[in-house]
């Protein structure tokens, strides 16, 4: 008997480092997976400087606060691509057609083209200011209006120091509105530090809705903020929905029209954002879809043109709204404008302190529980 306990002893000893072993190992996965995607002292380290030096430059010398942008989005934009090209276990690369992303392109672009002009022409003849006026209205709108709105709806823009995807997401929804307020509010300064790149003589004459008043036909009204930033906001509206009826809306799509598997390589956005619960929402109210079959859509990236029409209504909608509710109280009000930068900053701040409140305590309990539970169901 003493040695039929012994040897069951033994047995559950062993039984026991093994269930230890096995916990040990996903709470290792865990971390590791956590150290990969750059949680470290030093990317933690950096991200918090870079934050502290972008707010000191654009509280004492907002003259030069689109220098950083236009250094540091040159870097951070394609370190992110090439993280997204990467991804699995599809390749996101496509988000880049995204309007946030196009717009982020637009405004480096025409930056660094009249940095350019700047250094052959300093005279500024190779630009006129009839076009630098057309494009810096349309960017101060969409800057100002849909960029400002976009901080505000999408979860995922939080302050992540250490992780560069969710950096560089934050970046290109934040900076923008932060460079249109000094070139706003700190024109002066800009022309003086800068005044062979750019001349702002049009600024005492920039108003915000063409003459006629705030509701006009798209396109026209282009002597205007709202009027060049609606042309623009179609200019990618137009394209985006012409590419995803003809290819994107298919490429995710895990079942083929004939019934049979697939492996998809390429994610979209609108995808994405539809895995997300869209999906279940747009079915409910629009569509009289069942929850499962939504769930089943979700599951399988399969979603029709219908949905797709449903969901770029409700963008354009969103978008054009932001360019009255939030992008003229920013033109108008230099303290709505500094306010409204404040409240979307604290917004990313309370996002990312959720975030690391999660990797701190609940992510490793929940990697417990999962653990212990599964080895309790096994016994039971």
């Amino acid at each position: 008997m003493l040695r039929r306990a012994a040897a069951g002893a033994r047995d559950f000893n062993r039984g026991e480092a093994a269930t230890i072993r096995k916990v040990m190992g996903a709470i290792e996965g865990v971390s590791g997976k956590r150290m990969s995607e750059g949680f470290n002292e030093f990317n933690f380290s950096v991200g918090v400087f870079n934050c502290l030096f972008i707010a000191y430059v654009f509280g004492a010398h907002p003259e030069h606060i689109w220098l950083i942008y236009l250094v540091e989005g040159s870097y951070m934009i394609p370190r992110k691509f090439y993280n997204m090209w990467h991804a699995r276990p599809m390749n996101q690369a496509l988000y880049y057609l995204d309007f946030c992303w196009c717009m982020n392109f637009t405004a480096i672009f025409l930056i660094a083209l009249l940095m350019l002009c700047g250094a052959l022409a300093p005279d500024g003849g190779m630009v006129s200011d009839v076009a630098r006026e057309a494009f810096f209205n349309a960017l101060m709108g969409v800057a100002c209006g849909t960029l400002m709105g976009a901080n505000i709806i999408l979860p995922f823009v939080a302050c992540l120091f250490h992780d560069v995807n969710t950096m560089t997401g934050l970046f290109i929804h934040l900076m923008p509105p932060m460079v249109m307020y000094s070139f706003m509010w700190h024109s002066k300064d800009i022309r003086a530090a800068w005044p062979n790149i750019f001349h702002l003589t049009y600024m005492d004459n920039v108003h915000y809705f063409p003459r006629e008043g705030p509701f006009f036909v798209p396109g026209t009204g282009l002597d205007s903020v709202a009027g060049n930033a609606i042309v623009l906001y179609l200019l990618w509206w137009i394209p985006y929905v012409c590419f995803m009826l003809l290819f994107g809306i298919d490429l995710p799509k895990k079942v083929r029209p004939d019934g049979t598997p697939r492996a998809p390589k390429w994610d979209t956005v609108f995808h994405s954002t539809m895995r997300q619960g869209v999906c279940i929402t747009i079915g409910k109210v629009f569509r009289k879809r069942s929850r499962e079959a939504s769930l089943r859509q979700m599951e399988e990236n399969d979603f029709d043109i219908v949905d797709f029409f449903i969901y770029m209504a409700f963008h354009m909608l969103a978008a054009l709204s932001a360019f009255y509710l939030i992008g003229y109280p920013c033109f108008q009000c230099q303290e709505f404008h500094l306010f409204m930068l404040v409240f979307v900053a604290w917004l990313a701040v309370k996002r990312g302190a959720s975030r690391y409140t999660y990797y701190t305590t609940k992510m490793y309990s929940r990697e417990l529980k999962k653990q212990f539970g599964d080895i309790l169901n096994k016994l039971e």
